[in-house]
């Protein structure tokens, strides 16, 4: 039977309804944190959902052998069915679940955490439960997907919307892609490179950057891009987004960190030493008042 692929034209339109649920209920420069959480919930149970069932076709095994060997660890609190099935208290159970994903991932420590469901002031259980009805209306499978990319470019829409939508504080977490691309001209990455961004936001330019190097001669190996990312992000929230970032942009080894770069750079050596980079890209806080200030101190 034939399936009808997600575009990312649906998936725009469907991820953007999502944000008009929750007008009214928090400020429209919170969505982000709400939206992408429940985003990459929905896509990390389909995408496990369909690794268990190929495991299980491929070598013949039972469901929960098939689950022990995924890439990607879904303990049961974090299951999407599981989830769909609370009537009440149910960002408590959003935060149970993020919190169980965190505790199987080590990777993802502290970044699904970072937005908290379970305010019930904020988020009441019939809002959340419209949320995830809705939430519910498309697979994100791979094989249900038009293009391996599309939810990475999906997300980037979201991310330019909730920059328009949020107004001056866009900086904090967006640069237009017009911006990134003349950037990325300039300093023309190349395959097997170690790209940095030490206020990386949510990941634009070094996302950028790869899809540069992916058009060059070796540009890629097999089906990933010949490059590695790194970066630091101060703000919690936007280092969380930059981190989905990245996994939904399949880039699961990018070394992205949280802290003030001025003043306590997390990429070292074994020598403490600060690590060097092949190319270094960045959109400084420049519109921030005063976004030196704690490093002058620090020096003084």
């Amino acid at each position: 039977m034939s399936i009808n692929k997600l575009t990312l034209d649906t998936l725009e339109s469907w991820l953007w309804d999502s944000a008009n649920i929750l007008r009214g209920s928090i400020d429209s420069s919170d969505f982000k944190n709400y939206i992408f959480g429940l985003l990459f919930l929905k896509r990390s149970n389909d995408v496990f959902e369909e690794e268990v069932e190929n495991i299980m076709k491929r070598d013949g095994v039972s469901r929960t052998e098939a689950e022990d060997d995924t890439y990607f660890q879904l303990p049961p609190e974090s299951r999407w069915e599981t989830i769909k099935k609370h009537t009440e208290n149910i960002g408590i159970a959003l935060d149970k679940a993020f919190a169980a994903i965190e505790r199987e991932n080590t990777s993802l420590e502290g970044v699904m955490t970072a937005t908290k469901f379970g305010d019930k002031e904020k988020l009441s259980d019939e809002l959340l439960q419209r949320l995830l009805r809705h939430f519910n209306q498309h697979s994100l499978r791979n094989d249900h997907l038009e293009s391996n990319d599309l939810l990475g470019d999906a997300y980037e829409y979201l991310i330019k919307q909730f920059a328009d939508d949020a107004g001056k504080k866009e900086g904090e977490f967006y640069t237009p892609r017009g911006v990134v691309q003349l950037i990325v001209q300039l300093i023309k990455p190349e395959p097997k490179q170690k790209v940095y961004d030490p206020t990386c936001g949510s990941g634009g330019m070094l996302i950028e950057s790869a899809r540069y190097i992916a058009e060059q001669p070796n540009g890629k190996v097999s089906n990933n891009i010949n490059v590695s990312l790194y970066g630091q992000e101060k703000n919690l929230g936007t280092w969380a987004i930059g981190k989905l970032n990245m996994l939904l942009h399949n880039f699961m080894d990018a070394d992205i960190r949280k802290g003030d770069t001025l003043i306590n750079p997390q990429h070292k050596n074994e020598n403490s030493e600060l690590t060097l980079f092949d190319r270094v890209i960045a959109n400084p806080p420049f519109s921030m008042d005063g976004w030196w200030t704690p490093a002058e101190n620090s020096m003084r």
